[in-house]
């Protein structure tokens, strides 16, 4: 099942928010504005700002204000996957140069964190502090994410508990806070909020480790960027910690250091798909599609929550 047909309840929302994040990217600074104008054409399948609109058919809220907080957290995905470009030194992102590489970093950098400040200054005309301190503590969760990441590199010895809890702070906690906000925006029940929260935490653990999945199983045509590119860089995810279980394999993963070539980590992979770390990666992204699903159990059975099970569905089995 497409995307566009799982989206068939938002739809229009989701037009009117490319429309209103066309409005709003905008800079007066001509490479900023470039900056972000080359991000919103690269395109996306914008599903954090999806989730919000799906989380908001629980309770009402006001069509203007939902639309701030959906283009906000589509924003500040946007700026995250600016930092994340200039971190990895990136050259491509969807099969198109970066804005680091098409400008240079310290452009890229302040171009993110302008999106950053937008996305913070939208929240708050809606003038909800409830809102705007889930958006504060996102935000800060994401930065200590990405600054374990970069500590974190190239460390073959960190536990799952850490990787776990990084791509938490990484990844999950933008998608959990896209379900957060648009349950608090529609005032939906406490019970709802809690249960679409919970969902959100658990979609995007299994959005990034089906992430880490397709870094070793698509083609670089469907990344839109070279295969492998997180073991390059020393990040160490779930694949490779299943596959240090072999004793051959973490005995080579552990002379990776600093930005081996593909001929230098070409035997490493060859290892690795000889073990069942990939099969057993599926399953723990499978594992947390279903507790995704149950959390939904306490809401009324609605088109709203079969789009919710859809999107769940297509999280675990996408190919790009």
């Amino acid at each position: 099942m497409s995307l566009h047909s799982i989206y068939r309840d938002v739809t229009k929302e989701v037009s009117l928010i490319d429309d209103f994040l066309k409005d709003h990217i905008g800079s007066a600074d001509v490479s900023i504005d470039a900056a972000g104008k080359q991000l919103l054409e690269a395109g996306g399948k914008r599903i954090r700002p999806a989730f919000v609109l799906l989380a908001s058919k629980f309770g009402r809220a006001e069509r203007a204000d939902l639309i701030r907080v959906a283009a906000s957290l589509e924003l500040i995905h946007m700026a995250s996957l600016v930092h994340d470009d200039v971190i990895d030194d990136a050259e491509l992102r969807r099969g198109k140069p970066t804005v680091m590489q098409r400008f240079d970093e310290e452009v890229a950098l302040y171009s993110g964190n302008y999106l950053f400040g937008e996305a913070i200054k939208l929240i708050g005309e809606i003038g909800r502090q409830d809102l705007v301190q889930v958006m504060v503590h996102t935000l800060q969760e994401i930065c200590e994410g990405e600054i374990e990441q970069i500590f974190d590199q190239y460390d073959w010895e960190q536990s799952v508990k850490r990787y776990l809890k990084r791509i938490e702070r990484k990844t999950a906690i933008l998608i959990e806070a896209s379900c957060h906000l648009g349950a608090l925006v529609a005032n939906c029940s406490p019970e709802d909020t809690r249960a679409l929260r919970l969902f959100g935490r658990d979609i995007g653990l299994a959005f990034q480790i089906a992430d880490d999945l397709l870094d070793f199983t698509a083609k670089r045509t469907e990344l839109g960027k070279p295969v492998a590119e997180d073991l390059r860089h020393g990040h160490k995810t779930l694949p490779v910690f299943y596959a240090s279980e072999d004793g051959e394999f973490f005995d080579r993963l552990l002379t990776i250091r600093s930005m081996p070539s593909h001929d230098e980590i070409a035997p490493l992979l060859d290892l690795l798909h000889g073990t069942d770390a990939l099969t057993r990666t599926q399953r723990t992204v499978d594992k947390y599609i279903r507790r995704a699903v149950g959390r939904l159990g306490v809401l009324p059975r609605t088109s709203a929550r079969r789009s919710l099970e859809e999107v769940a569905r297509y999280v675990g089995r996408r190919k790009g």
